[in-house]
């Protein structure tokens, strides 16, 4: 364990760096915030005595969000293997057992981030949308092993935001509600649940990465949550998505038209 200071501004981590230690702000301020170069949002503000960081060294995950001095702070530095072996986590069972608490917990922040992104997402038709006419979205299956799930039939695509994603557990058919379609592409490590989600922003549309490692390829453009460049924008007419990396076999297009749209 080390004392360390940073001075306020000072990035202490960055979404998709290797969780090496575990920190304790001994004295200051401590923001971590969301990995969205478009639209950063602080997801909690720590001070004196709080522990951060430690749900990628008991996960053996990369850091999914960035960690930001807010002013000149003092931070108590502990190594990933030190901390496992201080609480006796080296235990299997411990282990697994935290895994599953950080999980939980990093499944609730996510689904708090969202809620509090789609209230500052303008729905179409409102003040910001200016002269866009409102538009039809379709989302279609575009790879050999998608149709051979779920057929080549359309799902219309209505509220946001929307998510798309593997669907665990064994199950054979597919979902679809007004806000999700899950695919039934068992425990394929490609594709995640969810993996992407459809946004609308002022009556224009984007792709959000939600992946756990695999990223997703929009119109030929790579994004990642764990990466600077977790959104890219959709055009209007047909757009590619595929869900992991280069020869995925999770390939959809999205088709958007403009023009008169019935409810």
């Amino acid at each position: 364990m080390q004392l360390v200071s940073v001075a306020a501004g000072d990035l202490i981590f960055r979404a998709g760096e290797p969780s090496h230690a575990v920190y304790v702000i001994d004295h200051g301020e401590v923001s971590i915030i969301t990995n969205d170069p478009t639209t950063p949002s602080e997801i909690v503000r720590l001070h004196d005595g709080d522990l951060f960081g430690e749900s990628g060294v008991l996960e053996g995950r990369l850091r999914s969000a960035n960690a930001v001095a807010v002013k000149d702070s003092t931070l108590l530095v502990t190594e990933g293997d030190a901390f496992l072996k201080a609480f006796g986590l080296d235990n299997d069972k411990a282990l697994s057992l935290l895994k599953l608490l950080c999980r939980r917990l990093r499944n609730t922040t996510r689904r708090a981030a969202l809620s509090a992104f789609e209230r500052d997402v303008p729905e179409a038709g409102g003040p910001d949308d200016g002269d866009l006419p409102p538009a039809r979205l379709h989302l279609i299956p575009d790879s050999e092993k998608l149709i051979g799930l779920l057929g080549s039939d359309m799902v219309e695509v209505r509220k946001f935001p929307f998510l798309v994603g593997n669907r665990f557990g064994g199950e054979v058919s597919a979902i679809t509600t007004n806000r999700n379609f899950s695919v039934p592409a068992a425990a394929d490590p490609e594709f995640s649940a969810p993996h992407f989600e459809i946004l609308r922003r002022a009556g224009r549309y984007v792709i959000r990465d939600l992946s756990q490692r695999s990223g997703t390829i929009v119109n030929g453009t790579v994004i990642s949550r764990f990466s600077e460049h977790a959104v890219a924008d959709l055009h209007d007419g047909t757009n590619t998505i595929l869900a992991g990396r280069l020869g995925s076999p999770f390939r959809f297009r999205l088709l958007i038209e403009r023009g008169r749209v019935t409810s």
